[in-house]
């Protein structure tokens, strides 16, 4: 239980059970998809893929196309 006791000049108020809400925050994205870069296969059960740096790009590769 929330309670605020406030005091004015001669008298005083106990608020009880008080509620503030939070502002509420729109979230952006980028995320997508893992897929493989060359044959678009998703990540799933029994298919891995894995992240490769090539210059400033990251790579995402699935076992049958890993160098």
């Amino acid at each position: 239980m929330s309670q605020m006791l406030t005091s004015k000049p001669r008298e005083y108020v106990l608020y009880s059970e008080l509620h503030f809400e939070k502002p509420k925050v729109q979230l952006k994205s980028a995320a997508s998809e893992a897929l493989c870069s060359i044959c678009k296969s998703e990540l799933k059960e029994g298919i891995g893929l894995t992240a490769m740096r090539v210059g400033k790009k990251t790579l995402l590769v699935c076992g049958s196309h890993d160098f």
